[in-house]
C-alpha cells in the first residue's frame, strides 16, 4: 500500500522583471491575474492544507503542473521556497509543468529545482512500489494554441512505449490536462480523444491524475478513475488523496470548509475501488 497526496494549479505570482514579460499574450496574462485571479490565488490555507496532508502519513506527493502564472524563474521559487520548509526531506515529488509554466521557456527550472534533473522529460516511468508504476505525461507544449495542450503523435507513441515496458500491475498516470471526458468548458487538448482511446485499451491504467480545469472532479472512464484536485492553494484549498493497494484504489476528494472563520477539512467525495485480478 502507497499513500498519495496530489495538488495542483498553485499558480504563483512575480511581476516581470522586464517589459517583454508585460508584452502580448504574457501581459494579458499577468493583467487577467492581478485582476481577477489574485483573489483566488493566495496562500491563507496552504499551510493548512500541507499540514492535513502529512497528518495523511503520505509517501509521495504528486504536482499537475501550472505551479505559476507566467512560467517565471522567481515563481518556480517562490512555489519551492512554499512547499519545502514544510515537507519531510523523504517525500517524494513527482510533477509536470502546465501550461502556465511553459509560457516562458523556462519550465525546465522545474526540472532543476524539483527533480534535480536538467530537463523534463516528455514521458516518464517511476516505481511506485511492486505493483504499481507512475508514468508522467507532459502535454503542455503546444507552439499553436496558447492554452491548449497537445497530445502529439509522437508523444502518444512515447506513452504507449512506456506503457508497454511497464512489467507492473497497475498504472498511474500524472498529467497536467485531461482526457475530453473531464475537459470541461475551454480547456481542450489537442488530440484528446487520442488520448483517452488509449487509456481506454489499456486496463492497468487505473488512475489518471490531472489538474488544469481548476475543478475537483472524479470521474470514471472505464476501468480507470479520472481525477482533479482543483485549486491547491488560494480560497478554495483542495488535494486528492490516493491509496494504492495491490488489488484496490481508494481516493479521496478533500477541501476545506469554513464556518464561523474556523477551518476544517473533510471529504467531498470518497470511492473505494476493488481492482480485477
Amino acid at each position: 500500500m502507497i499513500r498519495i497526496a496530489h495538488i495542483s494549479d498553485l499558480h504563483f505570482f512575480s511581476l516581470p522583471k522586464t517589459l517583454k514579460g508585460f508584452l502580448g499574450k504574457n501581459g494579458v496574462g499577468v493583467l487577467n491575474h492581478l485582476l481577477f485571479r489574485k483573489k483566488f490565488f493566495h496562500s491563507t490555507l496552504f499551510k493548512n492544507l500541507i499540514a492535513d496532508i502529512l497528518e495523511k502519513n503520505v509517501q509521495e506527493l504528486w504536482i499537475s503542473g501550472d505551479l505559476s502564472v507566467s512560467g517565471l524563474l522567481e515563481e518556480f521559487i517562490l512555489a519551492k521556497e512554499a512547499l519545502f520548509p514544510h515537507l519531510p526531506p523523504v517525500l517524494k515529488i513527482p510533477l509536470i509543468p502546465g501550461n502556465h509554466d511553459v509560457r516562458s521557456n523556462l519550465q525546465n527550472q522545474i526540472a532543476k529545482l524539483f527533480l534535480d534533473k536538467d530537463f523534463c522529460d516528455p514521458v516518464e516511468t517511476y516505481s511506485l512500489n511492486k505493483d504499481w508504476d507512475l508514468i508522467t505525461l507532459d502535454a503542455s507544449h503546444n507552439g499553436h494554441k496558447r492554452d491548449s495542450g497537445l497530445f502529439s503523435e509522437s508523444l502518444e507513441k512515447m506513452f504507449e512505449k512506456h506503457i508497454t515496458a511497464s512489467i507492473k500491475e497497475r498504472i498511474a498516470v500524472l498529467c497536467h490536462y485531461p482526457p475530453p471526458i473531464a475537459q470541461g468548458k475551454n480547456n481542450r487538448l489537442v488530440r484528446g480523444e487520442a488520448l483517452q482511446h488509449l487509456l481506454s485499451s489499456h486496463p492497468k491504467i487505473a488512475l489518471f491524475a490531472h489538474g488544469h480545469t481548476h475543478n475537483q472532479t472524479l470521474f470514471q472512464l472505464k476501468s480507470t478513475l479520472v481525477t482533479n484536485p482543483g485549486i491547491s492553494r488560494g480560497s478554495f484549498g483542495r488535494y486528492n488523496f490516493y491509496e494504492l493497494g495491490a488489488k484496490t484504489l481508494r481516493v479521496e476528494l478533500r477541501s476545506v470548509e469554513k464556518k464561523n472563520s474556523l477551518e476544517g477539512w473533510y471529504n467531498k467525495k470518497a470511492i473505494f475501488q476493488e481492482l480485477p485480478l
